[in-house]
This record gives structure tokens, C-alpha cells and sequence, in this order.
């Protein structure tokens, strides 16, 4: 377990978590909906079940954590690596938090912590963030880390319907040193 704050804290996420993350995802998911597309992929216990085998194995084959974010010991969220590319050394962080936890600072402090960790403990040579253009808050993340916008993706992802452009920002490694002197 990670310690951020007080209140907050990381943990990988394990099988276990099933019904905890599906209960924290079905109670959410109108307000998750309008930015990621898999909500419609999750309808069972099982659903979710099988999404944390995979997380699990992408570990075990260093490709990268999943984490829970607990606040006050209870599943608030989850942030972690989509499949990291070994060869290049380059990862990608995706994060989504419950509708109450936002605001707060929450998911930059994590954000901040798995970039560090990304750089730190996997050695990774670039660090990735997309987000729809037009999710604004999302995007504030990256953009308070000292990433970079290097583009916009069009049409990137499907949004039940309707594709939408992602804002593609990323931190290199040599950045990170920079800043951490």
C-alpha cells in the first residue's frame, strides 16, 4: 500500500475487489459514462471479475500496475497503467474517481505518484496521458504534472456512438530528472 495523504492511499487491485469495484463502477456509472466507453462491457460482478484477472496479469508480465485509490480505506477510484510497451519504455496512465472524490486534488496527488512510479521503479523512458479534448478536467491533470501537448488524436475513441478527439500529452524522462532537481 502507497500512502498520498491522510485520507488517501494506492493499493494494486486483486482479484478480491470484484464486488467492491463493481458496486463503486454501477453507482457511478452515469457519471463515468460520459467519458469512457466500457461502461456498457460491465454489467455483472463477473464483468469486472475478469477486468482485474487481466490487470493482474499485465503485472505479473511487467506490464504495468492497476491501483485501487482508497479514501478512508474504501474503493474511491482506480489508476494504473494500460499495457506498458517494454521495448520502448513507454506507458500510458489511465484513472477514472468517483463522483464524490472529484475536486478535491485526489487524482493529481495519485497521478503524480504513479508517474513517479512509472519513472522510478519501472524505469520507464515516457509517460503518456490522454484524455477527450473537451474533458477539461481530465486534461487539467497532465497539464499541472508539466506534461507536454503533443497533439490531438481525431477520432480516437468511441463514445457510445459518437467519436471523439483525444488531447495527447506526455512526460519524458529527462523532464522528470529536470524538475526533480
Amino acid at each position: 500500500m502507497f500512502v498520498i495523504d491522510p485520507s488517501t492511499s494506492l493499493r494494486v487491485l486483486h482479484e478480491d475487489d470484484a464486488r467492491e469495484l463493481f458496486l463503486l463502477t454501477d453507482d457511478n456509472r452515469e457519471h463515468l459514462r460520459r467519458w469512457l466507453p466500457w461502461l456498457d462491457v460491465v454489467t455483472r460482478e463477473a464483468d469486472t471479475r475478469a477486468y482485474l484477472k487481466a490487470t493482474l496479469k499485465q503485472r505479473k508480465e511487467g506490464r504495468g500496475p492497476v491501483f485501487g485509490i482508497l479514501y478512508d480505506g474504501a474503493l474511491a477510484g482506480v489508476i494504473g497503467f494500460l499495457p506498458i510497451d517494454r521495448v520502448n519504455r513507454a506507458g500510458e496512465i489511465g484513472y477514472w474517481l468517483a463522483r464524490e472524490r472529484q475536486g478535491h486534488g485526489t487524482m493529481t496527488l495519485c497521478c503524480d505518484f504513479v508517474v513517479r512510479y512509472g519513472f522510478l521503479t519501472l524505469d520507464l523512458n515516457r509517460v503518456q496521458i490522454a484524455a477527450a479534448t473537451e474533458n477539461i478536467q481530465s486534461r487539467a491533470i497532465p497539464e499541472r504534472l508539466g506534461f507536454k501537448l503533443e497533439g490531438i488524436m481525431r477520432a480516437r475513441e468511441n463514445l457510445y456512438g459518437r467519436f471523439v478527439d483525444h488531447a495527447v500529452y506526455a512526460l519524458l524522462r529527462t523532464e522528470f530528472d529536470a524538475a526533480q532537481k
